[in-house]
Protein backbone atom coordinates (compact mmCIF):
# COMPACT_ATOMS: atom_id res chain seq x y z
CA UNK A 1 0.00 0.00 0.00
CA UNK A 2 1.53 3.17 -0.72
CA UNK A 3 0.30 6.53 1.16
CA UNK A 4 -1.07 9.25 -1.37
CA UNK A 5 -0.02 13.39 -1.06
CA UNK A 6 -0.60 16.01 -2.36
CA UNK A 7 0.77 19.69 -2.16
CA UNK A 8 -0.75 22.30 0.31
CA UNK A 9 0.19 25.78 0.42
CA UNK A 10 0.33 27.33 4.03
CA UNK A 11 0.98 30.71 5.50
CA UNK A 12 3.69 31.33 8.11
CA UNK A 13 2.11 31.79 11.00
CA UNK A 14 4.99 33.94 12.21
CA UNK A 15 4.76 35.92 9.26
CA UNK A 16 1.56 36.02 7.16
CA UNK A 17 3.71 38.56 4.78
CA UNK A 18 6.03 35.66 3.82
CA UNK A 19 5.39 34.04 0.68
CA UNK A 20 3.50 30.77 1.09
CA UNK A 21 5.34 27.51 1.04
CA UNK A 22 4.08 24.37 -0.05
CA UNK A 23 4.44 21.05 1.89
CA UNK A 24 3.07 17.51 1.11
CA UNK A 25 -0.19 16.79 2.68
CA UNK A 26 -1.68 13.23 3.14
CA UNK A 27 -4.97 12.53 1.36
CA UNK A 28 -7.52 10.94 3.57
CA UNK A 29 -9.71 8.45 1.79
CA UNK A 30 -11.80 7.38 4.13
CA UNK A 31 -12.80 6.64 7.60
CA UNK A 32 -13.17 2.96 9.07
CA UNK A 33 -14.94 3.01 11.92
CA UNK A 34 -15.46 0.48 14.73
CA UNK A 35 -18.06 -1.81 12.67
CA UNK A 36 -15.55 -1.84 9.70
CA UNK A 37 -12.97 -2.71 11.98
CA UNK A 38 -15.08 -5.16 13.98
CA UNK A 39 -16.18 -6.86 10.17
CA UNK A 40 -12.50 -7.06 9.49
CA UNK A 41 -11.77 -8.45 12.65
CA UNK A 42 -14.07 -10.97 12.60
CA UNK A 43 -13.21 -12.10 8.90
CA UNK A 44 -9.88 -13.43 10.22
CA UNK A 45 -10.85 -15.07 13.63
CA UNK A 46 -13.46 -17.45 14.73
CA UNK A 47 -15.74 -14.50 16.33
CA UNK A 48 -18.77 -12.89 15.22
CA UNK A 49 -18.61 -9.56 14.51
CA UNK A 50 -20.76 -9.09 17.40
CA UNK A 51 -18.41 -10.68 19.72
CA UNK A 52 -15.44 -8.30 17.98
CA UNK A 53 -17.97 -5.76 18.74
CA UNK A 54 -18.50 -6.49 22.37
CA UNK A 55 -14.90 -6.63 23.42
CA UNK A 56 -14.18 -3.60 21.51
CA UNK A 57 -17.00 -1.83 23.46
CA UNK A 58 -15.64 -3.36 26.88
CA UNK A 59 -11.87 -2.56 25.95
CA UNK A 60 -13.12 1.24 25.48
CA UNK A 61 -15.24 1.33 28.96
CA UNK A 62 -12.08 0.04 31.17
CA UNK A 63 -9.72 2.44 29.30
CA UNK A 64 -12.25 5.47 30.18
CA UNK A 65 -12.24 3.86 33.63
CA UNK A 66 -8.61 3.20 34.30
CA UNK A 67 -7.66 6.83 32.91
CA UNK A 68 -10.59 8.41 35.02
CA UNK A 69 -8.84 6.86 37.97
CA UNK A 70 -5.44 8.54 36.82
CA UNK A 71 -3.62 5.41 35.35
CA UNK A 72 -1.65 5.18 32.50
CA UNK A 73 -3.08 2.65 30.16
CA UNK A 74 -0.51 0.31 28.29
CA UNK A 75 -1.73 -1.79 25.55
CA UNK A 76 1.12 -3.75 23.55
CA UNK A 77 1.82 -3.06 20.17
CA UNK A 78 -0.43 -0.43 19.71
CA UNK A 79 0.73 1.95 22.66
CA UNK A 80 -0.01 3.91 25.62
CA UNK A 81 -2.77 6.16 27.04
CA UNK A 82 -2.67 9.01 29.73
CA UNK A 83 -4.31 12.25 30.30
CA UNK A 84 -2.21 15.74 31.01
CA UNK A 85 -4.55 18.90 32.11
CA UNK A 86 -4.28 22.26 30.81
CA UNK A 87 -4.22 25.09 33.92
CA UNK A 88 -3.37 28.63 34.43
CA UNK A 89 -0.41 28.92 35.61
CA UNK A 90 0.21 30.51 39.57
CA UNK A 91 3.71 32.06 41.28
CA UNK A 92 3.55 29.83 44.41
CA UNK A 93 2.97 25.69 44.41
CA UNK A 94 0.41 26.27 47.16
CA UNK A 95 -1.63 28.57 44.92
CA UNK A 96 -2.25 25.19 42.68
CA UNK A 97 -5.94 24.14 42.91
CA UNK A 98 -8.76 22.91 40.72
CA UNK A 99 -10.19 25.60 40.17
CA UNK A 100 -7.24 26.62 37.77
CA UNK A 101 -7.12 22.89 35.83
CA UNK A 102 -9.13 24.31 32.27
CA UNK A 103 -9.60 20.76 30.86
CA UNK A 104 -7.87 17.50 29.81
CA UNK A 105 -7.00 15.66 26.88
CA UNK A 106 -6.13 12.07 26.48
CA UNK A 107 -2.37 11.76 24.95
CA UNK A 108 -1.76 8.78 22.96
CA UNK A 109 2.23 7.22 22.58
CA UNK A 110 2.51 4.64 20.06
CA UNK A 111 4.24 1.73 20.73
CA UNK A 112 7.82 0.84 19.03
CA UNK A 113 5.84 -1.63 16.81
CA UNK A 114 3.42 0.89 15.49
CA UNK A 115 5.66 3.61 14.87
CA UNK A 116 7.89 0.56 12.99
CA UNK A 117 4.98 0.76 10.54
CA UNK A 118 6.45 3.94 9.43
CA UNK A 119 9.24 2.97 8.33
CA UNK A 120 7.78 0.59 5.64
CA UNK A 121 5.11 3.52 4.10
CA UNK A 122 5.50 4.25 0.35
CA UNK A 123 4.72 7.59 -1.03
CA UNK A 124 2.73 8.18 -3.80
CA UNK A 125 1.77 12.06 -5.42
CA UNK A 126 -1.57 12.10 -6.23
CA UNK A 127 -2.47 13.59 -9.92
Amino acid sequence: MSVLFKSSAKVNPRDVSAPLKYYATAIRKDVTDIDKLCQLISANSTMSRSDVYGVVIELLDKINYELSEGRTVKLDKLGHFSLSLKSEGVEAPEEVSSRLIKGAKINFRPDKELRDMLTTLKYVKAN
